[in-house]
């Protein structure tokens, strides 16, 4: 039969604690504790709460949500409409939304930008090699007709126009893009 090496969680009786390094731990350690309960409290009921407390040695803790001032001035004003510090935490709050929305709107749009350009890599991928007898690569050396050098000059100035052409459109439309972001 195992025997356990630590007696585990056991139910304490609660009395000071005589030594000064285990009241320091202690406070530590149930002071985190209160913290989180504190923490959970607000968040789960909307509630604001404010915590204080000194040590024997006269040294502060303190827990405040949204802070431990806001909610002591509400306290103390007993104006809770018309509070400072609470249209001050609406603003706070508000802008946490606001900011949130943006980074929300932000990721969407890199989202989107990196499919674009990942479908614009796929199609580039996706196109055939030209052939090696194509029209532009010929040499100009090699056309003894004039006639045909005249053709080919027209074709290579229709190739500039276009793609002329395209990079404005798609310059015109990037800008575009720019503008609506």
């Amino acid at each position: 039969m195992n025997t356990k090496k630590t007696k585990g969680k056991q139910k304490i009786n609660i009395k000071k604690i005589e030594i000064s390094k285990d009241i320091l731990v202690t406070l530590s350690n149930r002071r985190n504790g209160i913290y989180t309960k504190l923490c959970e409290l607000s968040f789960l009921c909307g509630v604001h709460i404010a915590f204080l407390g000194y040590t024997d040695y006269g040294k502060p803790f303190t827990f405040g949500s949204p802070s431990l001032q806001a909610v002591a001035e509400r306290f103390l004003n007993s104006e809770a409409s018309s509070s400072s510090s609470l249209q001050q935490s609406l603003f706070t709050v508000h802008h946490k939304q606001n900011v949130q929305e943006l980074c929300t709107l932000y990721n969407n749009v890199v989202e989107q930008t990196r499919a674009k350009e990942v479908k614009a890599m796929k199609a580039a991928a996706s196109m055939e090699p030209f052939p090696e007898d194509a029209w532009w690569k010929m040499h100009m050396t090699k056309e003894q007709d004039q006639e045909e050098a005249k053709k080919l000059l027209d074709k290579f100035e229709g190739l500039y126009e276009k793609l002329c052409d395209e990079i404005d459109v798609r310059s015109q439309r990037r800008d575009a893009a720019r503008n609506d972001i």
